[in-house]
């Protein structure tokens, strides 16, 4: 869309980004004097009853999470063939962006223990985000100096209930390297898939890899699925040697094994960050039971 042009009665100020399914763009509210994000979903979309239902529900589950660090949905409808959303501007940049080389260890637990709380208020909800990773984290200043951290699109949310279904077209939406074991093999879900997917975001953010990297996706879901992730340690000399015990216990094979919530999992990083009581190693759970893949319809 053109700058300065209106749509929904919002005045297009520019393009904040874009993705598969649609684009961003930073608006005038078209009565209050306030500074909103338009989310768009492409025109050729439209007609796809399957991703505009996606697309409604992401408005839908937000609206009932009103958190601090949970961006906040304001409004959505149709207007000429194409669904919006607009929700609140975050002035600032995604987690994606950041430099994990030059990224202090100490603000990478912080912005995950951030992260950790909008997550378990959605969880409490009965609310998986099911896409946690470093551009779905949004990071601003407050005018208090602090650094503000929010977690936002909730495009492929769904209610516990619902989280181990596939989509109607038997198709995979999550992001690849950040992927749960469950959300892989089809299994039934619940906070601790997030919990998975919120540590594989807190390895980028130390070392700037994710944990199973390879240009093959096969191979990044035999990783997911079967391998034990490579030592934090290994990859960014200097770092303690607790935290790879703590990432190997949020990323374990099984949900049981994991932390029992996100901000455990984040208190638990920082606390083996700056030298506290360390967790127990994943073995000290019991055996590792790799996880055999089940083939997705239509892959």
């Amino acid at each position: 869309m053109r700058d300065g042009e209106i749509f929904a009665g919002y005045a297009i100020e520019r393009q904040l980004g874009r993705g598969g399914m649609g684009e961003v763009y930073l608006a005038k509210h078209p009565r209050l004097p306030r500074l909103t994000a338009l989310k768009l979903l492409n025109q050729e979309l439209f007609s796809d009853s399957e991703v505009r239902a996606r697309f409604e529900r992401e408005a839908d589950l937000v609206a009932r999470l009103e958190h601090p660090n949970i961006v906040t949905v304001f409004d959505r409808g149709a207007e000429d063939g194409r669904l919006w959303i607009s929700m609140q501007y975050i002035d600032g940049i995604d987690a994606a962006t950041v430099d994990p080389r030059t990224l202090p260890p100490a603000r990478a637990v912080q912005i995950v223990a951030e992260t950790a709380k909008a997550l378990d208020f959605a969880h409490s909800g009965n609310v998986l985000h099911r896409d946690v990773k470093p551009a779905n984290i949004l990071l601003a200043h407050g005018r208090d100096g602090q650094e503000r951290v929010y977690l936002t699109d909730f495009g492929i949310a769904r209610v516990v209930d619902d989280a181990g279904r596939l989509t109607q077209t038997g198709s995979f939406t999550a992001t690849l390297a950040y992927a749960s074991p469950e959300q892989l093999t089809g299994a039934a879900m619940d906070g601790r898939s997030d919990q998975y997917s919120l540590a594989c975001t807190l390895y980028w953010l130390l070392t700037g890899a994710v944990p199973f990297e390879s240009t093959h996706p096969a191979a990044v879901i035999q990783g997911h699925l079967q391998q034990s992730p490579p030592p934090v340690t290994a990859v960014r000399p200097g770092l303690p040697g607790a935290l790879d015990a703590v990432l190997a216990r949020a990323m374990a094979k099984r949900p049981a094994d994991r932390f029992a919530s996100c901000a455990e999992f984040a208190e638990a990083a920082k606390q083996a960050l700056t030298g506290g009581v360390a967790p127990r190693a994943h073995s000290d759970f019991g055996p590792r039971t790799p996880v055999h893949p089940v083939p997705l319809a239509g892959r």
